[in-house]
Order: structure tokens, then sequence, then C-alpha cells
């Protein structure tokens, strides 16, 4: 990385206008900002292309995305990385992985064993597509299930993004989570969703700044335990 995304603004990623000059501008600054090598800005280039494709048949993403898809989806992602510190034997779960953010980007950007959960069969479908894209099919499992009905494994890493409330989160979690860190991607609705889990679990966490978003926090949390009633 060229610098830590802990330190980074927002505004590092802004574009005012989502023409194809501009959003080739905003790919080069987070290729830049993150240091991706040529063979990964390849294999994110065609992503962006197979998202676009399949974005004509479902529903993957917000439609006022799609042209800052380099800053609300690739960035927005990739900024995990620094905040774990993988190995090639860590264990990732990714709940709700949707249209692969941020799990794919982990995936192509990062190390270890990554498991997406996505239990709508369609996104599903997606997923082992964009998995294939990225080459990363001997690293990355796709369970097409509900995260309820997986079972359970230890994990060193829990992420999720625009999927569900920090308490829904920690309960789908929690048997995953013997040791993990979770790297929570959360909105402007943090500090009420912070509250609400507090009355079921108990858990230590850190707050660090979005480099995408102004609003964003990702919270990463550890220690995850369920009060008892």
């Amino acid at each position: 990385m060229s610098e830590s995304p802990l330190s980074g603004s927002a505004a590092l990623f802004h574009v005012e206008h989502c023409g194809e000059s501009a959003q080739e501008t905003q790919r080069q600054k987070v290729v830049g900002y993150f240091d991706f090598d040529a063979g990964t800005s390849h294999d994110l280039d065609r992503y962006v292309q197979l998202l676009r494709d399949w974005q004509l048949r479902m529903n993957l993403v917000s439609k006022s995305t799609l042209a800052n898809i380099w800053q609300r989806h690739f960035a927005d992602s990739a900024q995990l990385v620094t905040l774990a510190n993988a190995s090639p034997a860590s264990v990732w779960l990714d709940l709700g992985s949707g249209a692969g953010f941020p799990g794919l980007i982990l995936a192509r950007c990062s190390v270890g064993e990554f498991h997406l959960v996505e239990a709508t069969r369609k996104k599903a479908e997606f997923l082992a597509a964009a998995v294939a894209t990225l080459g990363v099919c001997n690293r990355v499992t796709i369970h097409n299930e509900r995260i309820e009905a997986l079972r359970p494994f230890d994990a060193d890493y829990i992420t999720a993004r625009a999927c569900a409330p920090l308490s829904r989160l920690f309960a789908w979690g929690l048997p995953f989570a013997r040791n993990a860190t979770w790297l929570l991607l959360k909105g402007r609705l943090v500090d009420l969703e912070i509250e609400a889990a507090r009355e079921h679990f108990s858990f230590d966490y850190q707050r660090v700044a979005s480099v995408t978003e102004p609003s964003a926090t990702i919270i990463i949390a550890r220690n995850v335990r369920r009060l008892r009633a």
C-alpha cells in the first residue's frame, strides 16, 4: 500500500462527474492508492465488465454506483486489507456476499481461504463467474445457503458490508467466531447499531474512518460474546 487507509480521506477518490474520463481518473487513483499491480488491475477491469453485464439481467448493486465501481465497491472493500494481519493459513468468512463486496476483492488482494455466504441462487451464480474471472477458484468457496444452515468452522476474520445490523451480524457469525476479528463496513446509523448490539452482546471494538465515504465507518470487533438472559 502506498499509505495506510487508516489515514486516508474520502476526497482522495471523489470524482465530480462520472463520464468515461472521470471514471478512468477514479480508477487510476484507486490503483495507485492501493498499489495494485498490473495483474490485479487487469482482473478488476474484467470484474467491472462482468458486473455490468450481469447487472442488465439482475440487480447486483445500486444502479447509481455503476459509474463509481472503483470507488464505491473496489476501494471500499480493499481498505480492509491493511486492517487484517492475514497469512496464507487465515480463514475468512464473508456474510451476505451479494456481488462480492468485500469478500471477492479481499480474496484477490489479500491471502488466505475465503468462504462467501450468499443465499440467493442467482447472486451465487454471479459469484461463481466472478471467482473464475479473478482467478481465485483455489481459495474461494461459495456457500449458496443461509448462514444459519452452514456448518460452523473457525474463522479468523468475519466481514460484511451493507448486509444487516450489527446485532444480527453478531448472531449469524458467532458460531464461527471463537477467536475471530470482525471487519464490518457500516454507514451513518452505526451508533444506533452499536447501542442495540450492546443489549445482547459484549464486545470490544474500534472505529476506523472509511477512506471512501465521509459518513461511513469500519467497525473492528473482537471478543464478541452473547450476554446471558
